[in-house]
């Protein structure tokens, strides 16, 4: 029964199957979601808003939004939110922190799957896709539903990790030289996919091929009109000693306020039209 159970898996059914653990959404935001990562966020999501110029009152669909933690920032500062992940146990963790900061006339919740969005085409202004394509094994055909949604003249902000950052090859250099890589990797034309599988589910972590992100969506008819460095490193994750991990932050901060360069960046940020 479990080779027909196996056979009859998609790769994305065992992904969203795995991201359906209320487990992995509290360790990320354990990872993610610190003060020092405030900081860095809060001056991210100013630098986007500079560049988009929306509207006061606009609204924004956060597409892949986890416990809403970019959509409570896009609500603080005036906006209004349609906020969607397929994952139930995202949606719960969201629903708690929304009505925890009193934000619940400015967000919507729903769940919709990126693969196969309801709203119809031309719908939204701005989209908001933060780490999500990199967790989706279907990743172009998400790169087809988030270019259909968008209306004419509208703007998609998409945050993914770069597989040619200079952490990215580093770390890669060391797991082979000390053959300690754990996950199975799979290099492919969309970028390098890291899979682990746990009690009969997989997740798959991207770095992006950035080249081919950006023709894939021009593909789809946006146009990429800018791309600024996110987060140097997310070493943070893997540190354990409080000012190894301040000092991973003071230089993100640094690169990101000063530098803004994206090609050695783990985090790269992409405007398309």
């Amino acid at each position: 029964m479990r080779e027909t159970q196996e056979m009859v898996d998609t790769p994305s059914s065992l992904v969203q199957n795995f991201l359906a653990r209320p487990e992995v959404h509290q360790q990320w935001s354990r990872d993610y979601r610190t003060g020092d990562n405030e900081t860095f966020f809060e001056q991210a999501f100013d630098h986007i808003l500079r560049v988009l110029k929306p509207s006061p009152g606009a609204t924004f669909l956060d597409a892949g939004c986890g416990s809403c933690a970019h959509s409570v920032r896009l609500a603080r500062r005036g906006f209004n939110v349609h906020a969607v992940d397929f994952s139930e146990s995202a949606l719960a963790m969201a629903q708690d922190y929304v009505s925890s900061k009193q934000l619940r006339e400015r967000i919507t919740l729903g769940r919709e799957s990126l693969l196969e969005l309801s709203f119809p085409d031309d719908t939204f202004d701005y989209v908001l896709c933060w780490g999500v394509l990199m967790h989706i094994p279907e990743v172009e055909r998400a790169v087809s539903e988030l270019s259909r949604i968008i209306k004419p003249g509208g703007t998609l902000v998409v945050s993914e990790g770069n597989k040619a950052s200079l952490e990215a090859v580093g770390l890669r250099s060391l797991r082979r030289l000390l053959r300690r890589e754990k996950a199975e990797v799979r290099e492919k034309p969309e970028g390098l996919e890291y899979w682990t599988a746990k009690s009969g589910d997989a997740l798959v972590t991207r770095q992006a091929n950035i080249r081919w992100l950006i023709k894939s969506f021009e593909a789809h008819g946006l146009t990429l009109t800018r791309r600024v460095a996110g987060q140097l490193s997310e070493s943070y994750t893997r540190l354990s000693a409080p000012p190894l991990k301040q000092l991973v932050h003071v230089r993100n901060n640094f690169w990101f306020q000063h530098v803004r360069w994206p090609g050695p960046a783990f985090g790269n940020i992409m405007f398309f039209h």
